[in-house]
């Protein structure tokens, strides 16, 4: 995927090397252009916890932990990445909670016993899709700020879907024993949600970088004014990364009620600030531009899993929440400090090239 000026690491001049340097230089810079060191603080990040967790909360490591770590990862992986899309668009979409909590309620409601559990499905994607294109109109096509909108219509969605299902969304209250069952499979003791969110993220990641639609996501977050000079069809872009978050956001809300077994309306809440977190400690673009899948995986399973050592520990489950927004904080700093690190180096480059 095309990266963003702010992104290119740096700048070297290959005529004054001798060849065989020449190649190690130019494969340095192809790493470091195509695999930038923001994307790589998640995994750091995540390592660093696991050796912490062995050490410290061992138990969080053992079958039945890391099956919970990853069905919980698998679902917020699936939310992150339509977090992610908004992201490289320029946007954020505060609205998730809301749009996991309809696709989860659809699940709830009209899963009962008998019923057509694809069409109920397609339903609850449908629903999710169809709300975060109301989003991409108001924001997109009528050019409002992205936080007002999403902050406007997550209020009216979950005030909406308390008085249309009550709390337990039914009078049962449960999921479809078939998904449950599905949804709390593992396979050596990896839960079948995040194997789902690994192949949805394969292809997201492939269609991001091999088709010209995909590639074009982080040009317009970078400069949509350009973009559109370049003859992009900017709003069918950012329309299309509202219908594909939907999406994203409905299978999560979909795999989190079927894992849970018995949701209510306050199952979405933990995604508002998760996803954003997520986002950042995977070194996405805040202000529009570039991202990418394989992070964001390890930047859930980082999550995930420290929530679990909290838990493990005995600790309050306020801590969780504020090492996430620590994380969110730490991860976006780093990230403006990082690049601006760059742009003094490239300009002191530059300017060395231009007196030499």
């Amino acid at each position: 995927m095309p990266l963003a000026e702010n992104d290119r690491s740096f700048d070297i001049e290959l005529a004054t090397v001798p060849t065989v340097h020449r190649t190690n230089q130019r494969w340095l810079t192809d790493l470091k252009y195509r695999l930038p060191t923001r994307y790589l603080a998640a995994w750091a990040a995540l390592a660093l916890l696991v050796v912490v967790a062995a050490a410290f909360a061992p138990s969080s490591m053992r079958g039945p932990s890391i099956s919970v770590v990853t069905a919980l990862a698998g679902i917020l992986t699936l939310a992150a990445l339509g977090q992610m899309l908004i992201l490289m668009i320029g946007g954020l979409d505060l609205s998730v909670p809301a749009m996991v909590a309809i696709s989860a309620g659809i699940i709830v409601r009209y899963g009962v016993p008998g019923a057509n559990l694809p069409v109920v499905i397609v339903l609850a994607l449908a629903v999710a899709v169809a709300f975060s294109l109301v989003n991409g109109v108001l924001i997109s096509l009528l050019r409002l700020n992205s936080l007002i909108v999403t902050l406007g219509t997550l209020g009216i969605a979950s005030g909406g879907i308390g008085l249309w299902t009550g709390v337990s969304f039914s009078i049962t209250g449960a999921a479809p024993a078939a998904l449950t069952d599905f949804a709390r499979t593992s396979f050596f003791t990896v839960n079948v949600c995040f194997l789902v969110a690994i192949v949805v993220a394969v292809l997201l990641g492939l269609g991001l970088s091999r088709t010209r639609a995909g590639r074009m996501v982080g040009a317009v977050g970078a400069n949509r004014r350009a973009a559109r000079t370049l003859g992009v069809h900017v709003l069918a872009i950012e329309l299309g990364v509202f219908a594909l978050a939907g999406l994203l956001y409905g299978s999560a809300g979909v795999l989190v009620a079927s894992f849970i077994g018995t949701p209510d309306t306050s199952i979405g809440t933990p995604y508002q600030l998760a996803t954003v977190t997520v986002a950042a400690i995977a070194g996405v673009a805040m202000n529009g531009g570039p991202g990418s899948v394989a992070p964001v995986i390890a930047a859930s399973v980082f999550l995930q899993l420290l929530d679990q050592v909290i838990a493990i520990a005995g600790l309050p489950t306020g801590v969780g929440t504020i090492f996430q927004g620590v994380s969110l904080v730490v991860a976006v700093a780093a990230i403006a400090i990082w690049r601006a690190l760059d742009t003094g180096a490239r300009r002191l480059g530059r300017l060395r090239r231009t007196t030499s």
